[in-house]
This record gives structure tokens, sequence and C-alpha cells, in this order.
């Protein structure tokens, strides 16, 4: 520990010494979590934030760490060598490093090409266990370079230090199929539910596949069941731990795979959305339609076209939800004029209403892409939603993250800067229910609750 300590202390001077890079303006009432990220920006999967929202495990320097959402240093629980990160972290590819930190708001972000792309390794699930004492994840390695078999190692790595491959599975998953795959560990470590292009459920004792008569299964995240489709009848189904039906809706989906769900935390509701694939691109910025059901009543509400980028956030108010809108943009990358971001709230009677939105971002200087939108990060109330808010025509392309709340009012993450695209740090997730936002700015991660954001935007209006 007093090594760690050292090392910690070493860094946070680093941060202010010119030697070392250029310093870090930390917000007032920010807590540094760790000084020196590689943060793989192309990877939904590289975090996850504990069950009680007091930790948050994430992907660094070719590793997975885990620290307090209120202070550092962080602890290192298993090395991930061969994943992007790794690659990044070797002192030869500081450039590709910096890149890399500079487009924070680039999902498609893509660091190296050739043979160094294809044959890295990639993570996929990273999720904390039930009872919190570790994680859970996957590794995916390619078997061989011209083919698209690939061997998925399913870890588990304990807050005691412990590494253990829990299985196996090995396929043709379509690779590289990183933002549509999914590993799930039920919480008895007996089944992993596979999902690529239709789910796999994997027997871990057997080391083989069962029967799945299943097109879509997504997990609870507060208990063993699943919310399906089944195969014969194209019904929405709930299925218990034992994979079993234990409710039919009256509701029945096209023959190919192009739905997804939100499922709300106390399981009462759900939102289904279906890709339209008749939709005409270039004229519409929508390619799907949505609906969200009571699960109780089977009552169903029609939430209108929609994007297959949207977000639905489940408020916990009687199936109230919000919207979270990145417009204009369709599933070709086709543009109508209707750019911008918006969030629209949805009461239980299906009465819509625009919370908050913005118009297109400029076209951003020095061959960065304007109308590359950054997403909206959102509380798991929905109370607050972190939105990138475009800057006026007199200063620099690019935008600024503000908070706002679920009246409308946003108030800028302080410092404000335009020295960058997006400034003045980048949101990544809230913690500790939703009192507290996790940024990153570079190689500095932190956080700061988020009170102190209101603090920070009044005393710099009274500047």
């Amino acid at each position: 520990m007093p090594g760690k300590i050292i090392a910690f202390a070493l860094l946070l001077t680093c941060l202010r010494n010119a030697d070392c890079g250029q310093a870090v303006e930390l917000p007032p009432g920010a807590k540094l979590l760790d000084p020196d990220i590689v943060w793989d920006v192309a990877n939904p999967h590289s975090f996850a934030i504990s069950p009680d929202g007091q930790q948050i495990a994430y992907i660094s320097k070719g590793a997975i760490w885990v620290c307090r959402v209120d202070v550092g240093p962080p602890s290192k629980l298993a090395d991930l060598p061969n994943t992007i990160t790794a690659i990044l972290a070797e002192p030869e590819n500081q450039e590709q490093r910096e890149k890399s930190a500079a487009s924070p708001h680039n999902t498609r972000h893509q660091v190296f090409f050739g043979p160094v792309h294809l044959d890295r390794h990639y993570v996929y699930s990273l999720a904390w266990t039930p009872n919190q004492d570790g994680l859970v994840y996957t590794v995916r390695k390619r078997v061989r370079e011209d083919s698209p078999v690939v061997l998925n190692q399913v870890m588990h790595a304990s807050l005691a230090g412990d590494v253990k491959e829990i299985t196996v599975i090995e396929g043709n998953f379509g690779v590289p199929q990183e933002y549509t795959a999914s590993f799930h560990v039920t919480p008895d470590f007996r089944f992993v539910i596979a999902s690529a292009y239709v789910p796999l459920i994997w027997d871990v004792p057997a080391a083989r596949p069962r029967v799945t008569p299943y097109d879509l299964l997504l997990p609870s995240s507060t208990s063993g069941r699943f919310l399906g489709i089944e195969i014969d009848t194209r019904q929405l189904v709930l299925v218990d731990e034992k994979f079993r039906i234990v409710k039919r809706f009256e509701v029945t989906f096209p023959a190919e795979r192009n739905v997804d769900f939100t499922w709300s935390d106390d399981e009462r509701f759900a939102v289904c959305r279906t890709r339209d694939d008749d939709a005409p691109h270039r004229d519409s910025a929508y390619d799907a339609t949505a609906f969200r059901i009571n699960l109780e009543t089977g009552r169903q509400t029609s939430l209108g076209k929609c994007n297959l980028r949207d977000q639905f956030v489940f408020t916990g108010e009687e199936g109230e939800l919000l919207h979270l809108r990145i417009a204009g943009v369709c599933v070709w990358g086709y543009f109508d004029g209707e750019l911008g971001t918006c969030i629209r709230a949805i009461d239980q009677e299906g009465n819509k209403r625009d919370v908050f939105c913005t118009k297109q971002i400029r076209k951003a200087q020095s061959g960065q892409q304007g109308t590359t939108f950054p997403p909206l990060i959102a509380a798991p109330n929905g109370n607050l939603v972190a939105v990138a808010v475009p800057r006026p025509a007199s200063q620099a392309s690019g935008a600024d993250y503000h908070l706002v709340d679920r009246d409308g009012h946003a108030k800028p993450l302080m410092p404000v800067s335009d020295t960058s695209y997006i400034t003045p740090y980048y949101p990544i997730a809230f913690a500790d229910g939703g009192r507290r936002l996790i940024a990153r700015s570079g190689a500095t991660l932190f956080s700061l609750p988020v009170t102190a954001v209101t603090e920070n935007s009044e005393a710099n209006d009274g500047d």
C-alpha cells in the first residue's frame, strides 16, 4: 500500500509538471481518481459502475482497474495483454494514444489498421457480479487471421485479486461484432448468454450450448429473469432463471431479428424498438419505430418513429421515460437537415414534451468531423442528462457539455474553454445514485458531485 500511495503522489506531481505534459485543470470540488488513463474510446464495454454506485471498474493500459467513485488511487485486478489500451500504452504509440484521447466524441474512432487492428484482443461486457465481490468479462481472441472463428474466454476477477476462467466459447460470431455482441454471465456462473446475431445459451458445467428457443434474450438488471422473443411464435415472452416461459404477451415481431428492448429496473415496463428496413434513408432521419408496453397489464403505447442510436431511460414514475435523441442521422449516415440532439419526456399516457433541444454542431476545424455528435449521458433515474451544447458562431467550432435537469435548465460544466472540439471535459457516467459525475479530460479520470456543477456555474456568473 505505501508503494501505491507514493506512485500516486508522483503522478499527481506530474499533472502539475510541464515536463510530464500539459497540466489538467480540474473543476472545483473534483476528486482525482486516476491521472494516467488510456481509454479505448470506441469500446462501449470499457467501464462499469457497481450496483451500489460507489465504485467504477474500467479498462486502461492493458488491465482492469477498480476505484471508488469519490477518491483514488485505483487498484489493478487483471491484466489484458494485446488489447487496444495495452498497445496504446507502449512508448512507440504515444502519438496514437494522444489522438485517441483527443477523440472522445467519436465512438467509431479506429486507432490502428492492418494486423494490429485485426489480431488484437477485444474485451466485451465488463460487468459487476450482483454481490459486488468482483467482475466478469469476456476476451475475444482470433483463432486465425483469415477466419471469422474466434475464441471467447469468459473470465471472473475477484476484488481479492483472484482471476479465473469461467468457460471458453469458440465459434463464428461474425468478427468483429464489437457493437452488437454481448456476454451475460448468470449470477451462479452456470450459464453464459452470448448474443451476436442470435443468443446462445452456453452451459458452463457441460461446456456446450443448450437448445435455444429464443431469438432475443435481454437479462434483467435486478433479477435472474429475461425478456425475450420466442423463435416459433415471434411472441414477446417473459423467461425465468431456468429459461422457461412464465408469461406471454399479445405482441409479435417480424421474422428478421431487427428488434431491441429497454427494460425498466422494476421490470414493469419495456420499450420495444423495431428497425424499419424499408425506411427512405436518404430522405428521413428515422429508421425505426418503438412502443412502450406495460408488462403487468399488456397495454401498449406507441412512441412513434425513432432512430437506432436513440436512448430510452425509465424514470421510475409509472412508466414515464425520457427519449434521448441524436437527430438527423440515418442508418447509412445520410442527413436530412434536422441535425441536433433532443431530450423528450413521455408520460404514461404517451404525451410528449420537449425538455431540451439543441441545433447542429458546426463543422469542426483541423479535419475533425463536425457531424459526429457526442452521446447524451443520463443519470439512472433521468433527473440529469449531460448534453454537448453547440457553441455560438463567435467561438471555435465544437460544443461544451452542460448538465440538463428535468425542467430543461442547463448548467455548463466548468471551467469552460474552446481550445478543443469537446470541452471542458468528457462525461462518462453518473454514479452514487446520480449524485456524482464521472468524467475524463485527456489522460485524467476524475469525479465531482453534481451539486458542484451548479455551484461552479453560479460562481462563474458572479465573476
